[in-house]
């Protein structure tokens, strides 16, 4: 379980490094004009909130017996890490704007998270010290408020005037671009596979007869992986992918 985390960790880290360079590929090419920065990052506001969901999915989703304090823990820092981040990212963008109702709405969104919030990390630390099937029912009770709280945040902080211009690319830096996710979506679909392989070898590990087909879909799902890094990689380094175009410098041949 905790090796799959960390390889999870790995492909988020991974998209998102690959996402970065196939951008800052994309602009260098000729008549390209970078994205200017709003007073507030959408991807980084929307990851936040569906972090702040799947915590609260997670006990929603788990029986009280499995409610370990680790698992309570966990769920916690990384509620607090998010939220943290959402609230600095609000007070930030309402010191900047020059809007009077958006600087009052952003301080009033993050209060009503914030409240929200405390009433709900107060449910998780209750059932913690005191597990039952009624404290539980109160953390999944207090969810609610949560996530509807941060999602009215994050709706409200993405709207399009808070996002800055969005870069102008000709079609030879999308072509980049695109040579350079479809690199990473290759690690990405690869590493499902091998996941969904290891999974379905955890819940029938006792079925003799399937481990020889296991074993294939793990050694292949494996080697999916090492293509599809080697393929990010030409993408990388020559900004092309033999499965979208020719090298971006290769001359036309007619």
């Amino acid at each position: 379980g905790d090796i799959l985390g960390e390889m999870g960790d790995l492909v988020i880290s991974l998209t998102e490094c690959s996402a970065h360079a196939a951008y800052l590929a994309a602009v260098e090419t000729p008549g390209a004009q970078p994205a200017s920065p709003g007073l507030v990052d959408r991807y980084k506001v929307t990851r936040c909130k569906h972090e702040v969901e799947h915590g609260c999915g997670v006990l929603k989703s788990t029986p009280l017996a499995d409610m370990s304090p680790q698992l309570l823990l966990e769920v916690s820092q990384n509620m607090s890490k998010n939220l943290k981040f959402l609230t600095d990212a609000c007070v930030l963008a309402s010191e900047r704007s020059k809007d009077k109702f958006a600087k009052e709405q952003f301080k009033l969104s993050v209060k009503c998270m914030s409240t929200s919030a405390s009433a709900f990390l107060a449910c998780v630390r209750e059932v913690k010290t005191s597990p039952s099937e009624l404290t539980r029912n109160r953390c999944i009770l207090f969810s609610g408020p949560l996530v509807q709280s941060v999602y009215a945040l994050v709706g409200f902080a993405t709207e399009p005037q808070f996002l800055g211009k969005a870069a102008t690319i000709n079609p030879e830096g999308k072509a980049v671009q695109t040579a350079i996710l479809g690199g990473a979506m290759s690690v990405v679909s690869a590493c499902v596979l091998l996941t969904q392989c290891l999974r379905d070898i955890a819940q029938h590990s006792d079925s003799s007869s399937k481990m020889t087909e296991y074993r294939d879909r793990l050694k292949n799902s494996a080697c999916a992986v090492s293509d599809g890094c080697n393929l990010l990689s030409q993408a990388l380094r020559e900004r092309s992918s033999p499965r979208t175009l020719p090298p971006v410098n290769s001359n036309s041949v007619n």
